[in-house]
C-alpha cells in the first residue's frame, strides 16, 4: 500500500515540475521574466499593424520590458488595448507617448516610448497616450513619384545620348580632334627636340654678356660722364642766355621794334628786287657802242 502511494507521489512531482517547467520555457521563449518586478501600463490603437505578444518596448533603443497581453473589441471605435510590462526602476514623466513603430526593414513592430518632460510621474496600471510612427513603406510611396520622374529624365538622357552617339557630324568632329591630337603631340615631340639643344644657346648667350661686360669695363666711364655733363652745361648756357632779354639773341628774339625793322627792311628789299626785274634800265645802263650823255 505504501509503495502504491510512493508511486503515484513520484508521478504528481513529476508532473508538476513538468508543468513548472513548460510554464518557465514558454515565457522565456516569448522573452518574459517572471521573476522581473515590472509595472503595467496600457495603451489603445486603431490599428496595431501586426504587434503581437512580446514585442518589445523600447526606450532609444534599449528594451526596457514587452507587450504582455493584447485585448479587441471591434465593435469599439479603438478597439485595440495593449498592456504592457515596463521595468519598476522606469519611470514615465506626464506627457510620455507610446509611438507605435517598426523595429526595421524585415523585424516586426516595437513600442517605442517618448519620455515626456513632465515633473509628475505616471502610476502603475494607468494608460498613456499613443501615436503612430510612419511605416517605411509609406515613406516609400511619397519618394514613388520624384522616382519615376527621374527615371523618365534618364530614359529621356539615354535617347540624347544615343542620337548624339549615332551622329555622323560628331564622328568627323571626333576625326578631327584625333587629327588636331596628333598634330599637338608632333609640335611637343619638336619642342622637346628644341629644349634638348636650349643648353648650348644659353652658353652662348652667356658668352655674349661676358664679352659684353669685358667691353663696357673697357670704356672710361669717368670721362664719358664728364663730356657728356659739359654737353649739358653748354645747352643749359646756351639755353639761358637765349632767355635772357639783355643778350643779343635775347633782344633778336624779346624786342619787337627790332623785328618791326627787320621785316620793313626785308620788305623794301623784296620791293626794290621786284622794281629791279621790273625796270632794269633805271638802275643800270650798259650800251655796246657808248653811252649818249
Amino acid at each position: 500500500m505504501f509503495k502504491n502511494n510512493t508511486k503515484e507521489i513520484k508521478i504528481g512531482i513529476t508532473f508538476i515540475v513538468a508543468v513548472a517547467i513548460l510554464f518557465f520555457g514558454l515565457n522565456f521563449l516569448k522573452g518574459i521574466n517572471i521573476f522581473s518586478s515590472s509595472n503595467r501600463y496600457f495603451a489603445v490603437y486603431k490599428d496595431i499593424g501586426g504587434l503581437v505578444v512580446s514585442n518589445p518596448v523600447n526606450i532609444k533603443g534599449y528594451k526596457v520590458g514587452q507587450v504582455r497581453k493584447i485585448s479587441y473589441d471591434f465593435e469599439s471605435e479603438v478597439p485595440f488595448v495593449v498592456e504592457l510590462a515596463i521595468k519598476k526602476d522606469i519611470k514615465l514623466p506626464k506627457g510620455t507617448v507610446f509611438v507605435l513603430d517598426d523595429e526595421g526593414l524585415i523585424g516586426g513592430k516595437i513600442i517605442d516610448v517618448k519620455l515626456g518632460s513632465g515633473s509628475d510621474y505616471h502610476s502603475s496600471n494607468d494608460t498613456i497616450p499613443t501615436d503612430v510612427a510612419e511605416n517605411f513603406m509609406s515613406q516609400i510611396t511619397q519618394y514613388i513619384p520624384n522616382v519615376s520622374k527621374i527615371i523618365n529624365n534618364l530614359d529621356s538622357i539615354s535617347t540624347n545620348i544615343n542620337t548624339l552617339t549615332s551622329d555622323v557630324n560628331l564622328r568627323k568632329t571626333i576625326a578631327s580632334l584625333r587629327s588636331t591630337m596628333d598634330n599637338i603631340n608632333s609640335a611637343v615631340v619638336q619642342l622637346k627636340q628644341g629644349t634638348a639643344s636650349l643648353p648650348s644657346t644659353m652658353s652662348r648667350l652667356n658668352s655674349m654678356a661676358t664679352n659684353l661686360d669685358a667691353k663696357v669695363g673697357r670704356l672710361d666711364v669717368d670721362m664719358l660722364m664728364t663730356k657728356v655733363n659739359q654737353t649739358l652745361n653748354g645747352m643749359e648756357n646756351f639755353t639761358r642766355k637765349l632767355n635772357d632779354p639783355g643778350s643779343s639773341l635775347g633782344l633778336l628774339l624779346s624786342d619787337r621794334a627790332l623785328y618791326d625793322n627787320l621785316n620793313s627792311t626785308v620788305q623794301n628789299a623784296n620791293s626794290l628786287m621786284v622794281d629791279l626785274k621790273a625796270n632794269p634800265k633805271r638802275y643800270v645802263n650798259i650800251s655796246v657802242f657808248g653811252s649818249k650823255k
